[in-house]
């Protein structure tokens, strides 16, 4: 199955094997193995991955983690040989990734590092480096954010890597190949297939140089909030998926993830950084929300934000699935933060390839916020209205 954010500025992808029937793998030993996969893609050619598994079916079919991060989705019969190296697992380091993603993407990428990523990029190193600055004062926001109210995450097991296009021509034919016909939209993504961000130079134009100069970036980027938000929002997904508060692969509610990121990505432009801070009111969703409460709110809106994740990719419906998932986000973060942070204790926990009935949703929801979803949807809207 393969779902992406079709129809609007954001784009999350997944990519599963639907036959799975997944037990994850439990034991250290195994879970800490380098082994090598031989197998058969879809395009009939053979490949050597070297990885751990992440989850076997019982029909022998796995999903692979390469030592770059990305999942492989391997069916029994894609697979000719598996090998125990006798090595312990590790992710690449940033030395490792830097050839190896100039390798694979051409001689015209160069390679940003800083402490926690690995950036590849087309555009001038200014920007990149720029954009490198801005990830790490996320991660680090995010982290303190989250461990001031009580949540032990921790750092990523490895680099995190960034994908920089010179323009938007660039992105849209380089990310056609991963998210489809959604790349004509997007300003950005984050894949948690491959578990990279990708995004494009937002200072670009045609017939205009590589902005130079941070006061340079500071003033093309001001013009155009909502592709700077989009950088927080990729970025925000990116780290969660890294820091152990979601899992790649588990059936995470599309409310959740999403109003998270929309919770994050408010950009603060009177700053150099572009971006310094949490929770603010996000103007744009804010004002969509306003209209849904105005002319559209329904008996049962809240019920069906929490158990059907259909609507984020449906372009008729995806604008009013995001303002409501950052509203709700919004509330229960602000009014009810020691229940949003077991909710999110629980969720963490989800296994990869094991998908919830909407009655496990509700049910999950109500333990960590109470029973009477008509007295919390009428709360929501009281609060959101005085906003």
């Amino acid at each position: 199955m393969r779902l992406a954010r079709r129809g609007f500025r954001f784009a999350v992808v997944y990519t599963v094997v639907g036959a799975f029937c997944a037990t994850t793998a439990e034991s250290l030993s195994a879970a800490d193995a380098l082994l090598r996969v031989t197998f058969t893609d879809k395009t009939r050619q053979q490949r050597a991955i070297d990885g751990k598994i992440v989850v076997e079916a019982v029909d022998g079919g796995i999903v692979l983690m390469g030592r770059d991060g990305r999942l492989w989705n391997i069916t029994p019969k894609q697979i000719r040989r598996r090998t125990t190296t006798g090595e312990r697992f590790s992710l690449f380091t940033a030395n490792e990734l830097g050839p190896r993603l100039r390798s694979e993407l051409g001689g015209g990428f160069r390679i940003v590092r800083t402490k926690h990523y690995v950036i590849c990029s087309s555009t001038g190193v200014r920007y990149a480096t720029w954009c490198g600055g801005l990830f790490e004062r996320l991660l680090t926001n995010f982290r303190s954010y989250w461990r001031a109210r009580g949540l032990k995450l921790h750092q990523p097991s490895g680099p995190l890597i960034a994908i920089i296009l010179a323009d938007r021509k660039q992105f849209a034919r380089f990310a056609a190949a991963e998210i489809g016909t959604a790349a004509e939209l997007a300003a950005g993504y984050y894949s948690i297939r491959s578990n990279r961000m990708v995004l494009y130079d937002l200072t670009s134009g045609e017939a205009v140089q590589p902005a130079r100069t941070v006061r340079e970036i500071v003033r093309r980027v001001s013009t155009s909030p909502l592709t700077v938000a989009t950088v927080v929002h990729e970025a925000t997904h990116q780290i969660a998926f890294n820091s152990g508060l979601l899992t790649r692969y588990a059936d995470n509610p599309l409310w959740l993830t999403e109003g998270m990121a929309m919770y994050f990505e408010v950009p603060d432009l009177r700053s150099r950084a572009g971006w310094r801070t949490v929770g603010k009111i996000n103007p744009s969703r804010m004002r969509r929300f306003r209209d849904i409460l105005r002319n559209r709110w329904t008996e049962g809106s809240l019920e069906r934000l929490l158990t059907d994740d259909r609507r984020f990719g449906n372009p008729k419906s995806a604008g009013d699935a995001y303002a409501e998932a950052w509203a709700l986000s919004y509330f229960l973060i602000r009014k009810q933060g020691s229940r949003y942070a077991n909710y999110l204790k629980l969720i963490s926990r989800k296994k990869p390839l094991r998908f919830d009935k909407p009655e496990q949703r509700l049910r999950e929801f109500r333990k960590a916020f109470g029973d009477d979803l008509g007295r919390i949807d009428r709360d929501f809207q009281r609060y959101m209205r005085r906003r």
